[in-house]
C-alpha cells in the first residue's frame, strides 16, 4: 500500500487557547476590558450598549491599541501568508485556513463606506482594503469613530477581521489552486474572552482543524462554527441561512411553539423550499397573526392550535395531521420556556454563559425562578416533546423518511448537569429509560421544593432549563434506539437573539433555524446524537 505523503502545517499564534489546540491564528482584541462579567455583553451587544455600560466595563480603545489590533490580525496574517506562497505553491493539497470572527461578518460593519467596499467582491483589492483600514485609523485618532458610523466598541477588532475575510476572497481568487478558506471558531473560553465562552479550546480548534483537513473544499468561503460541523460552507457575500432548493417531493412538517422567534424562522425557510408545514402555538390569536405573516407562503403553511402541555391538545392535532395529510415525514420539536423570570436583562448573557460561576447575589439580581416554574419549564421542554413525538409516532411511521428534530441548548450538554448521580443516569446510554428519566426530574422537583439545589449539586442558576434540555437529549437517543428508521437528533440553534434571551443573543433567529432545519432534510446524518456528538 503507497503511504501518504507527509504534510506540513504552520499555525501562527499558538502559545496558548486555540492556537496550541489546533492555521493563521494569531490575534489580539483591540482593546482593555476591565469588568470581566461584561465581556458577554460587550461581545454581542457591542452596538446596542449605553454610554454608561461601556464606562462600567471600563473599556479601554486606543488608536496604538487599533494600530495593534490591525497589525497582527489582519496585516500580520497578511504577511505571514504571502512570505509562505512559494512553499504552499509545491504542495499537492496547499491550504491557507484564517481563523476569523462571527463580528468579521459585513453586517458588524455598520461604516456603510467600509461595508461597500468589502461587499464589493468583484472590485475588491488589497488596496482598497488598505484604504478602507487607513480611514479607520484616522477616524479613531481623531475620535471621530461614532460620528461616522463606525462600531463604536470593539471598532479595531471588527475592522481587522472583516478585513481578513476580504483578503480570503482575493487571496483565493488569485491562487485558484490554493484551497483558502476564512472560520469562526465560535466563542471559545480563551484568554480574549476572559474565559467566558461556552465552548472550550478543544472545541473551538475543531473547526478549523476540519476545515483545514476536509477534502474537496470549496475555497474563498466563510464558515461559522454551525456550518462547519456539517461542512456546509456559506460565501462571504451569500445570507448563511440560505440553502440549497430541495429537489423532493411534497413533505409534511410539524413545528411546535412557532408563532414566533426560531419556531416561525424554520418554519419560513422549510416552506420556502416546498415543505407543507403545519405552524402550531399554543395561544390560537398569536399563532393566526403569525400565519398572516407569511402569507406570501399561503400554499405551504397551515395552522393549528397545539398546547404540549394538554394531552387533549395534542391529540387533537395528531387528528388533523391524519385527517388532513394521512401521514407526518417530519416533526420539530422548539416548543419552550425558560422556566425563570428575567429581573436584569444586562446580566442575561452572563447568567446563560457562565450562570454558575456567578455568586448567589448575582443570580438573584438577575433572575427569579420558583417551584411552579420549574414544574411549568418540565412539562413543557421535555414532556411536552415527549407527549407530541409519542402522539404523532404513527403517523411518522407512514412517511419514507421520518424524522425528529428536538430542538435543545447547549445548555442540555452533560457538562452542564452538575448532579454527579443525574450525569452518571443520563449518560449510561445502554441502560437509559424514560422511567430513569422520570427518576431524575422527579427527585429534582422534590429538591426543589425543599429549598435543597445547591446542597444536592443541582444547577442553581437556570435549573430547570438545564435539567428539562438534558433530558430531551436523553430522550432523544431512547427514542433513536427504539425506532432505528427513523432519523432523531436534539440539535443546539446557538445564542440567538430572541424574547426568551430578550434579544441579547449574537446570531439572529435566521442563523439560529438554519440548524434545525438542515436537521430536517440531509441525509448524511448520525441518528439519536447527544452530549460530545450534540448538534450545533
Amino acid at each position: 500500500m503507497e503511504q501518504a505523503p507527509q504534510r506540513y502545517a504552520v499555525v501562527t499564534g499558538a502559545n496558548k487557547g486555540i492556537g496550541i489546540e489546533i492555521i493563521n491564528n494569531a490575534g489580539i482584541g483591540g482593546l482593555v476590558i476591565k469588568d470581566n462579567d461584561l465581556v458577554p455583553q460587550v461581545l454581542f451587544q457591542s452596538r446596542e450598549l449605553s454610554d454608561d455600560v461601556i464606562e462600567k466595563a471600563g473599556i479601554v480603545q486606543t488608536f496604538e491599541l487599533a494600530e495593534e489590533c490591525l497589525q497582527i490580525n489582519y496585516y500580520g496574517a497578511k504577511r505571514t501568508s504571502e512570505a509562505l506562497l512559494p512553499f504552499l505553491q509545491l504542495s499537492e493539497s496547499p491550504r491557507i485556513v484564517n481563523v476569523s470572527s462571527s463580528l468579521g461578518k459585513l453586517k458588524c460593519v455598520s461604516n456603510e463606506w467600509a461595508k461597500g467596499i468589502l461587499g464589493d467582491a468583484e472590485n475588491l483589492t488589497e488596496e482598497r482594503v488598505d484604504e478602507v483600514l487607513n480611514e479607520f485609523l484616522k477616524d479613531i485618532k481623531e475620535g471621530c469613530l461614532e460620528r461616522k458610523g463606525w462600531p463604536k466598541v470593539l471598532g479595531a477588532y471588527i475592522i481587522s477581521k472583516a478585513a481578513m475575510n476580504a483578503y480570503t476572497r482575493i487571496v483565493a481568487k488569485k491562487y485558484p489552486t490554493i484551497c483558502i478558506n476564512s472560520v469562526c471558531p465560535g466563542y471559545v473560553k480563551t484568554d480574549i474572552t476572559a474565559n467566558t465562552g461556552i465552548l472550550t479550546a478543544e472545541e473551538g480548534a475543531a473547526s478549523p482543524v476540519k476545515i483545514a483537513l476536509l477534502s474537496n473544499a470549496s475555497s474563498g468561503l466563510f464558515y461559522s462554527q454551525n456550518e462547519i460541523a456539517k461542512a456546509k460552507p456559506c460565501s462571504l457575500s451569500v445570507n448563511c441561512s440560505k440553502f440549497i432548493k430541495l429537489r423532493w417531493k411534497i413533505l409534511h412538517k410539524v413545528v411546535t411553539g412557532a408563532n414566533k422567534g426560531i419556531g416561525l424562522e424554520i418554519v419560513r425557510q422549510l416552506a420556502s423550499n416546498g415543505v407543507k408545514v403545519v405552524l402550531t402555538s399554543r395561544d390560537e390569536k398569536r399563532g393566526l397573526h403569525a400565519l398572516k405573516t407569511l402569507k406570501d407562503l399561503s400554499g405551504f403553511v397551515l395552522f393549528h392550535q397545539l398546547d404540549v402541555a394538554d394531552p387533549a391538545s395534542v391529540a387533537s392535532l395528531a387528528d388533523f395531521i391524519k385527517s388532513k395529510f394521512g401521514k407526518l415525514d417530519i416533526l420539530v420539536n422548539n416548543a419552550g420556556v425558560s422556566g425563570v423570570v428575567i429581573k436584569d436583562t444586562d446580566l442575561l448573557p452572563s447568567l446563560i454563559l457562565k450562570g454558575e460561576e456567578l455568586s448567589d447575589d448575582e443570580i438573584e439580581k438577575a433572575r427569579s425562578q420558583t417551584y411552579e416554574l420549574a414544574q411549568d419549564c418540565l412539562q413543557i421542554n421535555y414532556y411536552g416533546a415527549k407527549r407530541t413525538s409519542e402522539s404523532l409516532l404513527s403517523l411518522l411511521q407512514l412517511s419514507d423518511s421520518p424524522r425528529i428534530v428536538n430542538v435543545s441548548s447547549f445548555l442540555g450538554q452533560l457538562k452542564c448537569v452538575l448532579n454527579e448521580w443525574a450525569k452518571g443516569v443520563f449518560k449510561d446510554a445502554d441502560n437509559l429509560t424514560e422511567e430513569k428519566i422520570d427518576m431524575v426530574l422527579n427527585e429534582f422537583l422534590e429538591d426543589f421544593k425543599e429549598g435543597r439545589l445547591e446542597s444536592k449539586g443541582w444547577p442553581k442558576a437556570i435549573s430547570a432549563y438545564v435539567l428539562s434540555k438534558a433530558a430531551l437529549n436523553a430522550y432523544t437517543r431512547i427514542l433513536a434506539k427504539k425506532f432505528p428508521t427513523f432519523c432523531i437528533n436534539s440539535v443546539c440553534p446557538g445564542y440567538v437573539k430572541t424574547d426568551m434571551t430578550s434579544n441579547t443573543g449574537f446570531i439572529t433567529v435566521e442563523e439560529g433555524a438554519a440548524s434545525p432545519v438542515r436537521n430536517s432534510y440531509e441525509d448524511c446524518l448520525e441518528w439519536g446524537l447527544e452530549d460530545e456528538k450534540f448538534f450545533t
